[in-house]
């Protein structure tokens, strides 16, 4: 598995009774990606890359300076401020086959998710009860070994395929908080004499891999007759721990379509489920969080970088961050 390297730099910021937490991070032999989570979990990642993670902090506080913190919060709606736009969308009909290609490229290992897999992975962590940065799952995309992470021919294309699968995984988001029940999972389609069928073995196979992300933040589901009848055609679909019975089962192609079919119900009821138990953690989240984390700097205290010059003239200038 490609590990991602994490910059000492990241940190929570509070301002004018908003918070998010900062996200500075990258691949070998890649630029820094800034990514921005706020309280409601709505992800914002900057498309430009930075040579130094202390240059992705300053562009941080430069957005913040010049836009406001509100730029960089959403609702629990999903609906995107509208100056915020410009820095993520989802992905486009063109864009999603470029993942696609690339995800089945020799450039990744057997191991990488295709992207009926991906689509799974992705959903189980929005739906889910708690919010994920990308730096907690993106390594998982393509394999458990180092050796499966993928041959990026330059940065550049690092930074594109980053980038495609933020997107993909932005839309999930809107998509799901828009209307859960409109919500399409990307399920696998084949053609055989009798037609085309859809088989959501794939999809559900990366929605468990997800889920095991934080498996223990679930119990709760797992504890409800209700959350077990929901969670079943995924199970049956993409667990690896199933009875010779459910194994026989899943062999037929009839029944893997009847239970791809009754996923999207399902998931949206998941997804309501988790909404109290998100909204309760977003209060506990102000409550600890509204608070910056240090004492305000005066004007004219030492600045504390340690350059031995008042704050004011130093870190407290707009174009500067030690």
């Amino acid at each position: 598995m490609q590990d991602l390297i994490y910059s000492p730099l990241q940190q929570t910021y509070s301002e004018n009774g908003q918070t998010v937490k900062i996200y500075i991070y990258r691949m070998e032999g890649t630029p820094w990606t800034l990514e921005a989570v706020d309280m409601h979990g709505n992800s914002t990642v900057w498309d430009e890359t930075f040579e130094t993670d202390q240059a992705a902090l300053e562009e941080f506080f430069r957005t913040v300076a010049e836009e406001g913190i509100g730029v960089l919060v959403g609702e629990p709606s999903g609906e995107m401020d509208a100056a915020s736009q410009d820095l993520e969308d989802s992905n486009t009909e063109e864009e999603w086959m470029e993942l696609d290609d690339f995800l089945m490229s020799e450039a990744v290992s057997d191991k990488t998710m295709s992207l009926d897999m991906l689509d799974g992975y992705m959903t189980a962590i929005v739906v889910g009860p708690t919010s994920l940065p990308a730096t907690s799952w993106y390594p998982g995309i393509w394999g458990d070994r180092e050796e499966d992470a993928p041959a990026f021919a330059s940065m550049e294309e690092a930074k594109r395929i980053m980038g495609l699968i933020i997107g993909h995984y932005n839309g999930i988001i809107r998509s799901i908080e828009l209307d859960p029940d409109t919500h399409a999972p990307f399920f696998d389609y084949y053609q055989d004499e009798s037609g085309e069928h859809v088989d959501g073995e794939l999809w559900a196979y990366g929605f468990m891999r997800g889920l095991d992300l934080n498996r223990q933040d679930w119990q709760a589901l797992f504890d409800d007759p209700r959350g077990l009848e929901w969670m079943e055609p995924i199970r049956l679909l993409g667990s690896e721990e199933l009875s010779e019975e459910e194994y026989a089962r899943m062999d037929i192609p009839e029944e893997r379509e009847k239970l791809t079919l009754q996923i999207p119900d399902c998931l949206a009821a998941i997804y309501r489920f988790w909404l109290p138990y998100r909204e309760a953690i977003r209060e506990l989240d102000l409550a600890r969080t509204y608070q910056r984390e240090h004492p305000k700097i005066g004007r004219n205290d030492p600045c504390p970088c340690g350059s031995g010059k008042k704050f004011k003239k130093c870190c407290g200038k707009a174009s500067i961050l030690h």
